[in-house]
């Protein structure tokens, strides 16, 4: 059945996807083409959804991809499947590291998961910008020269924005969303 595949699915990208929402974008992209086959432009468009929407972007992808793999019930299990696992770890991690937080095993631990997950999270950026920045959504096969050639000065120029109003000017996410999508559809238009 479509919907225990789709849990079955989810559950392992939640228990393998360390370091939140983006840095297991990879996880999901592999997880979808399971069902369906997804271009890189797609799966941008599912993130940005994913990002625009209340929630965790894992939570969000999951449901998103449920749905248009089974409709409710499908959503439904891949929603549940990404979750569960996560609120397992999260209650078994905390409890061992308040009962080992002295030892120097787990602070070289947690020393090394963090620029591990900030990977993860560089991976997904390089990922997520394939499809967002190139025409034609993908770079692949492509040399340097080629490559720039195929780069969208728009978005690039919307993601160059996006990070300064985000970081000097300190807009909400909401806020940036809202001007990046009315800028994308004047430009873009």
């Amino acid at each position: 059945m479509i919907t225990v595949r789709l849990f079955l699915t989810f559950a392992k990208i939640g228990v393998l996807g360390f370091g939140g929402g983006l840095a297991i974008l990879p996880l999901i992209y592999q997880g979808v083409n399971e069902f369906h086959y997804m271009s890189e432009a797609d799966f941008a468009n599912l993130v940005a959804i994913a990002q625009s929407t209340p929630g965790p972007i894992a939570v969000n992808a999951a449901t998103y991809v449920g749905y248009e793999t089974a409709g409710f019930l499908g959503a439904l299990g891949a929603t549940i499947g990404v979750s569960v696992p996560s609120f397992i770890l999260v209650i078994l991690t905390l409890k061992a590291i308040n009962k080992f937080k002295e030892s120097t095993l787990v602070k070289g631990m947690l020393i090394g998961v963090k620029p591990a997950a900030a990977g993860m999270v560089t991976s997904a950026f390089v990922f997520i910008a394939e499809g967002a920045l190139l025409y034609g959504g993908t770079g692949e096969g492509l040399n340097f020269l080629e490559l720039l050639g195929d780069i969208d000065p728009i978005a690039v120029g919307i993601c160059i924005a996006t990070v300064i109003l985000g970081s000097k000017l300190k807009l909400g996410f909401f806020k940036l969303i809202i001007i990046m999508g009315f800028v994308g559809a004047v430009l873009g238009s």
